[in-house]
């Protein structure tokens, strides 16, 4: 079917054709303006709502449900397509040994004068400290016009453990530079390095475009069995984000692209699957097998990077069903003490990952907790964007809100869901069961420091909800308020995290008060209040068992890993340490979830 249906984006000047048939989501993405389907184009989130102009008249529309037509005027504003996010890159980095696996050589000019009769390539093979194997045919080919020029000074040999991976004319060995890149569900943070002196030269990141076709990966996973071009169309968005962080690293940088010879990524096994290209309806129904557990090295010509086309791509090893290279890198993030003793280890994204254990011996599981707490199935639930309510706190009767961007308010974002849940259970508002008080109930019980907030119970479409911001308080002159559904999408999240916690720990055979510590990973666990997640049971706590944030502990991984072969090494040991549990096998998941679904209350 030709395409021949005028879609137009007049606030960013663009136009694009499109078939009859598509939705204006496709549309947006077709301009490279990708919008946030939280539910995966379902239509149920309402996250998508765009204005636009058809046959002459202005309405307000789901794009993902909205079908095209010729000559229609989609009117996107700058925050729907900015994705300026909260995005966490920040990672504390343990010192390796500088030693990455990808190095430049330089050879003079007089050394390359080949022998009566011998050859090029084994008198250059000569010269190094280590056996090369022979080079393809193209850089055999790049060398026979190059070794016998008389105006050079030299050639440089990049090199890749035991292959030649490109040649220069003269001396660029400190042109040499590598991105370390954790692939999230949700976002993406990249870390480039100058691979020659070891100087991280710049940190950069953005929203995962796949957001663009669902929110989490089991909607992603459908996407590509349910349409002949959805890998194809998911794996060219992961590129498309990482080319343009790739792009901004080397603009910024002053760097020809050319010179970035080495990609390590991170990323759980979907990522892996959508990013490598590989066919992920196994990894998404049981046994959830993946295509391969191992490492992968990749040329960047064979994936469409903008970096030099022979540039290595690793992505690391996964470890078993959803647990992924990102859990891997996160174990690669501590020290060698940190590994001596037993610790509970929880990477709280759009998936939530979980390990337990020490060197010797370690449990990991996942739970798919993330995407309530990141927007999926909360009314004003969205991204940690401008306009996020990020904190918020109940005092001496007052609702007291932190904005990210300090402007009015558009929504509620993870951090900020387990603050208002927390507060709302210290002042009765919700019970031990997750049931929201009606506002006569609430005045009838209340102590009296809260009777202000009974004010705020309403009930909207019938159901009990509290109200954060009024009409005059938020952005779009809408309530922004916490729903009796939303209490229950929160409830459901975090018996899953909890609950995953608690297995493992059973499994494991280890008494909860002799884990060393609780450490928390990722950028919703980094964002959240850490006692308000302990106070409503998202986060265990033990007696003396202290918990702390440990950042973008994948990030700091996945730079580890670029950066020493030893490390690159350890991450195949810890693969072999680590089993894989898979929870909904537990013949008392069932038990421990619904008895876990209750909000604690433990200070």
């Amino acid at each position: 079917m030709a395409e021949n249906i005028r879609v137009h984006f007049p606030n960013q000047g663009k136009t694009v054709l499109m078939d009859d048939g598509a939705t204006i989501a496709a549309a947006c993405a077709r301009a490279g303006l990708y919008l946030d389907l939280v539910c995966g184009g379902k239509g149920t989130c309402g996250k998508c709502k765009v204005d636009i102009v058809k046959n002459g008249q202005a309405k307000t529309v789901l794009a993902c449900q909205e079908k095209v037509c010729d000559g229609l005027e989609v009117l996107l504003k700058e925050e729907q397509i900015s994705k300026k996010a909260n995005i966490l890159t920040d990672s504390d980095i343990v010192p390796v040994d500088f030693d990455p696996a990808v190095k430049k050589v330089y050879i003079k000019q007089k050394a390359l004068a080949t022998p009566l009769c011998s050859g090029d390539w084994e008198t250059i093979s000569e010269t190094l400290d280590v056996k090369i194997n022979t080079p393809p045919l193209e850089l055999l080919q790049k060398l026979s016009k190059t070794v016998h020029r008389q105006d050079i000074d030299g050639i440089t040999l990049t090199l890749w453990e035991h292959n030649l991976i490109d040649v220069d004319i003269d001396n660029t060995v400190e042109d040499l530079y590598g991105l370390a890149i954790d692939v999230g569900t949700t976002t993406v943070a990249a870390y480039m390095y100058n691979l020659h002196s070891g100087k991280r030269v710049g940190v950069y990141s953005a929203l995962n475009g796949q957001v663009s076709e669902g929110a989490d990966v089991i909607s992603r996973i459908v996407a590509c069995v349910n349409n002949p071009d959805g890998l194809a169309r998911l794996q060219e968005r992961i590129i498309s984000t990482i080319n343009q962080l790739i792009q901004q690293a080397v603009s910024e940088q002053n760097i020809n692209k050319n010179d970035v010879y080495y990609i390590a990524l991170c990323g759980n096994s979907a990522m892996q699957h959508l990013f490598l290209g590989l066919y992920p309806e196994h990894l998404g129904k049981f046994p959830f097998t993946s295509t391969v557990k191992s490492d992968v090295v990749a040329r960047a010509k064979q994936l469409n990077l903008w970096v030099n086309p022979n540039a290595v791509v690793h992505f690391l090893p996964l470890i078993g069903g959803f647990v992924g290279a990102d859990t891997i890198a996160v174990l690669l993030s501590l020290s060698e003490d940190e590994l001596l003793e037993h610790r509970l280890i929880l990477d709280l994204g759009t998936n939530g990952e979980i390990v337990l254990g020490n060197k010797d011996k370690m449990l990991a599981a996942s739970t798919a907790a993330g995407p309530a707490l990141e927007g999926a199935g909360i009314r004003f639930g969205m991204r940690g964007t401008v306009g996020a309510i990020e904190r918020v706190s109940l005092s001496g009767g007052n609702v007291i809100l932190k904005v990210i961007g300090n402007r009015k308010p558009m929504g509620i974002c993870g951090s900020g869901l387990i603050d208002a849940v927390a507060e709302m259970l210290r002042a009765g508002i919700i019970d031990e069961k997750g049931r929201m008080m009606s506002r006569k109930e609430y005045v009838q019980n209340c102590l009296p420091e809260y009777r202000n907030l009974a004010d705020r119970l309403e009930k909207i479409n019938d159901v009990n909800c509290f109200v954060l911001a009024d009409k005059t308080q938020s952005q779009q002159a809408e309530k922004i308020y916490i729903s009796q559904k939303d209490i229950r999408a929160v409830q459901l999240a975090k018996a899953a995290i909890y609950t995953g916690c608690m297995l493992l720990i059973q499994e494991y055979g280890l008494n909860p008060e002799n884990i060393k510590e609780i450490l928390i990973a990722g950028a919703f666990g980094n964002y959240i209040d850490i006692g308000n997640g302990q106070y409503i049971g998202l986060i265990p706590s033990f007696c003396g068992v202290p918990t702390r944030s440990i950042g973008n502990a994948a990030g700091a991984g996945v730079q580890r890993f670029m950066l020493s072969q030893k490390v690159r090494e350890k991450a195949v040991r810890l693969q072999k340490k680590v089993a894989h549990v898979e929870l909904a096998s537990n013949p008392n998941f069932q038990q421990e979830y619904f008895k876990n679904l209750n909000f604690i209350k433990k200070n």
